[in-house]
């Protein structure tokens, strides 16, 4: 882990214990549903279409729900767990989990008729015990989601195993899959008891471009009556992205 100046000497006389497998980890906020979204309109003549959902990932896949209009007659089918998609005028269909999908019909969807599906979208990071054991090298899994503007990716949330003062620091990975390149802002927040609610207290600017990068954060002072912190990943504009945590690290100081 890497400190700053001032972190470095204040801390250069004092041994730190990481305590990161004592703790609890948790997420938040990196899925969500979305229902009625509009992926093509009937002509009367078309029955393939491909595309891709607004919000990719979709999962799990068999949350996915298609409704549509042939003659008059209003129909829905949900996909399986692999994604394929069959059901009445449906001679084939795929939804995959990174929202691309296809529809061949037998019969072609009424004209100005809208083909809408509703799905659940979002992978929260897994294998978070990984990043909180600092003898195992492995990073958690792949978090995912897309923003369609300024807003959340998700949350970690750390539960401390007591009361004290800490420094909590780490490092993570990021991949853009669609959108633009930019700062994606990480802060660290830590839970006031008193107000119930989180409070920003330090910030990373970690890039998220095409390639993916691993960056380490700015280290977070925790005081004698927190119990809980949580690290906010937070995109400035609309984005699908990857994230993926490579170590978490809790230090007790006192």
């Amino acid at each position: 882990m890497h400190f700053d100046a001032i972190t470095y000497s204040l801390l250069k006389n004092v041994k730190l214990r990481n305590v990161a497998p004592l703790c609890t980890i948790e997420t938040d906020d990196w899925t969500g549903s979305q229902s009625g979204e509009v992926l093509f309109t009937g002509d009367g003549t078309t029955v393939d279409f491909s595309g891709k959902v607004d919000l990719p990932p979709v999962n799990p896949l068999n949350s996915f729900t298609l409704h549509y209009t042939i003659g008059g007659v209003s129909y829905d089918t949900t996909a399986d767990s692999n994604g394929n998609i069959t059901g009445t005028h449906i001679t084939s269909g795929t939804i995959n989990q990174d929202g691309t999908y296809e529809i061949h019909f037998d019969t072609a969807p009424d004209n100005g008729t809208d083909v809408t599906a509703d799905y659940d979208y979002g992978i929260a990071p897994a294998n978070l015990e990984n990043v909180l054991d600092p003898n195992n090298p492995n990073p958690s899994g792949w978090g995912w989601k897309t923003t369609t503007g300024a807003g959340n990716h998700g949350f970690l949330i750390i539960t401390l195993p007591q009361k004290g003062v800490y420094l909590l620091g780490g490092r993570i990975e990021t991949l853009l899959v669609s959108g633009t390149a930019s700062n994606e802002n990480m802060t660290w927040q830590i839970f006031d008891p008193i107000l119930n609610t989180y409070l920003g207290i330090t910030s990373s600017d970690i890039w998220v471009g095409i390639s993916s990068r691993s960056e380490v954060l700015n280290p977070l002072f925790v005081t004698q009556s927190i119990e809980k912190v949580r690290l906010q990943f937070y995109s400035p504009d609309a984005r699908e992205a990857k994230f993926r945590i490579w170590e978490l690290n809790v230090f007790r100081i006192a």
